[in-house]
């Protein structure tokens, strides 16, 4: 089989310069992606005293939002293709936050369900699949590295983002998230 036949006005990526920015938003928002089902475990006791759940209905919050964030990867690709990777960033915080703010006012563990589950899992799916597409428009001689720092990063978050949620005292659930962030990092995503 033949390559494919490339067009003449594709441009070659940079190999740098505003790529390097998009690496750090991309760590931002990955890291952000994968800390977040591991961090809601601080509020296991917070949750099981205000809506009286148990372990496992309260571990379902973080598998729905798993379950999501994975079974949403095609159609955030779908998306991100059509409509480049700001606007999907953009959209996938906003739903990040949204859901953090509402599941703060959630008053049972079905809302939470939704909320942070459903709600929370597009956002950080959108988030994800557009964060991991976006190096390969920046980097092409220079993108094993430019992974590579990602990933290393990425580790880091897992880390560092439980341990400074913990820190935070005297907050409900969706004031304890950093996700408004999230959207503040993605700014830097330049659209194709």
């Amino acid at each position: 089989m033949s390559p494919a036949a490339t067009d003449a006005t594709e441009s070659k990526p940079p190999d740098g310069g505003w790529g390097w920015m998009v690496v750090v938003g991309a760590h931002i928002s990955i890291g952000f992606a994968y800390s977040t089902p591991k961090a809601l475990s601080i509020f296991f006791k917070d949750i099981q005293e205000d809506l009286g759940a148990s372990y496992s209905e309260i571990a379902w919050i973080s598998s729905i939002m798993l379950a999501v964030m994975y079974a949403g990867g095609p159609v955030s690709g779908v998306l991100v293709k059509r409509f480049g990777s700001r606007p999907i960033v953009i959209v996938g915080g906003l739903m990040c936050g949204v859901s953090m703010v509402t599941a703060s006012f959630g008053r049972s563990i079905v809302y939470l369900y939704l909320s942070i589950g459903i709600i929370g899992g597009c956002g950080l799916c959108f988030n994800l699949n557009a964060s991991l597409t976006i190096i390969s428009k920046y980097f092409l001689s220079k993108r094993p590295l430019a992974n590579g720092l990602l990933y290393i990063k990425i580790n880091v978050n897992i880390l560092n983002v439980p341990a400074a949620r913990q820190r935070i005292t005297g907050l409900r659930i969706g004031d304890k998230s950093l996700k408004s962030h999230v959207l503040a990092h993605h700014l830097i995503y330049k659209s194709y």
